[in-house]
């Protein structure tokens, strides 16, 4: 199921996990002139569990009110923010369809980016699409823990590939799966219709 993606997804990430010290190989920081022109920059962060300060979940909407991309961004009380967007992997020249998305035509990549490349792209260069920023409200273990289940996401991931499905394995059904099964939340109607996960954060513990 491996297969070359586009410049901005041709490398997976994976982390290394040693105490409180995690280094992330592979951390995308693109210099963007345009949307379509850029220097893809792929690099190594170091981060401390210990310096987490918290979580923010941006949601991306470009033309339905009722499907949109979540991206979440840990920061941290020492170092530049780290984000997860959960995407397809493309291969080049091959453009995403949410009918393909039905039928393993992409696999499942977890992107991991610097703040400024994965939100800024959207926000700055991308016409058509607009952003919302939200402060999650959790504590710092709470937090934490959410980091390390990116990470073993990630992890799974970089060593067993899954295929990308629209409705079963997307950008915000694999937030819900990633969790330990008893620490899930339950089942509801807009983990689909992405385009209400604001309201599905505030109700979420």
């Amino acid at each position: 199921m491996t297969a070359p993606g586009r410049p901005t997804s041709q490398k997976t990430a994976w982390a290394e996990i040693n105490g409180d010290e995690v280094t992330i190989n592979n951390v995308r920081n693109c210099d963007y002139r345009t949307e379509t022109d850029f220097t893809t920059h792929c690099e190594k962060r170091t981060v401390r569990l210990s310096q987490i300060a918290g979580l923010d979940v941006a949601i991306m909407y470009w033309g339905s009110p009722y499907m949109a991309h979540p991206i979440a961004s840990f920061r941290f009380a020492d170092a530049l923010p780290i984000c997860f967007s959960i995407e397809t992997r493309k291969r080049i020249g091959q453009e995403y369809s949410a009918l393909r998305g039905l039928y393993r035509q992409y696999t499942l990549i977890y992107i991991v980016a610097d703040e400024r490349d994965s939100i800024r792209v959207r926000t700055n260069y991308r016409h058509g699409e607009d952003v919302y920023l939200y402060h999650i409200v959790a504590s710092p273990a709470e937090t934490r823990e959410r980091f390390l289940e990116y990470l073993n996401a990630l992890n799974t991931l970089h060593t067993h590939p899954l295929w990308y499905n629209a409705i079963t394995t997307n950008c915000t059904t694999n937030i819900r799966t990633q969790r330990p099964m008893l620490k899930r939340i339950p089942w509801d109607w807009r983990i689909l219709v992405n385009g209400k996960a604001d309201e599905l954060c505030m109700n979420a513990t």
